[in-house]
C-alpha cells in the first residue's frame, strides 16, 4: 500500500494527523505529523451523534393535535366591536390608532366592520395597543361518528314500497 504523503511503497504504514487530517504514512513521513495510534477519535463523535439522533427522534414523533386539546384558542366572534370599543375608550380616532400600530386606516376600518379577520401578528399589536383581549378559549366539541346502516332508499326499495 502506498504512503498517502510521499507515495512510496513501504511495508508498514502508521496513522498520523497532519494539519488536522488523518493520513496513513510511512515511517519517514510520520515525523511530519502527530501519532494518533493510541487515541480514539470516534468516542467523542459517538456522543454527539447519539444526542443528535435522540433530538431528531423527538422532533419526528407525530403528535395528534386534536387528541389532547380540550380547548382551542380562537379569535372572538365580536372582535370588530371589541376593537372599536377599545379604541373609543382610549379616545383615539381610526387614523390615530392606525398610526400607533403602524397599519393602514382602511385595514382598521375593515377589521372594525368585521369584513377582514386580523392575522395573529396584528391581533397581538391590537391587544397590546388597546389593552383588550381578542383571543378566547373555545371548548372543543367532540362529534360522534354514527355508523350508517341504511345507505338510503334504492330504486328497488322504491318499487317494492309502491307495490304494497
Amino acid at each position: 500500500m502506498p504512503c498517502e504523503l510521499c507515495g512510496n511503497e513501504k511495508g508498514k504504514l502508521t496513522t498520523v494527523q497532519i494539519e488536522g487530517t488523518m493520513l496513513r504514512v510511512c515511517d519517514e513521513c510520520a515525523k511530519f505529523g502527530d501519532n494518533v495510534r493510541g487515541t480514539s477519535k470516534d468516542a467523542p463523535n459517538k456522543i454527539i451523534i447519539q444526542s443528535r439522533l435522540e433530538n431528531r427522534e423527538r422532533r419526528m414523533k407525530t403528535k395528534d393535535v386534536y387528541q389532547s386539546e380540550e380547548e382551542i384558542i380562537e379569535l372572538a366572534d365580536d372582535y370588530g366591536e371589541r376593537i372599536r370599543k377599545g379604541r373609543e375608550a382610549k379616545g383615539w380616532k381610526q387614523e390615530e390608532m392606525a398610526a400607533k400600530i403602524n397599519e393602514r386606516v382602511s385595514l382598521i376600518q375593515n377589521i372594525e366592520r368585521g369584513h377582514i379577520k386580523p392575522d395573529d401578528n396584528l391581533v397581538k399589536k391590537l391587544e397590546k395597543a388597546l389593552g383588550i383581549v381578542l383571543m378566547e378559549k373555545v371548548p372543543l366539541i367532540k362529534t360522534e361518528k354514527k355508523a350508517v346502516a341504511n345507505k338510503g332508499m334504492t330504486l328497488e326499495d322504491f318499487i317494492k314500497a309502491n307495490k304494497k
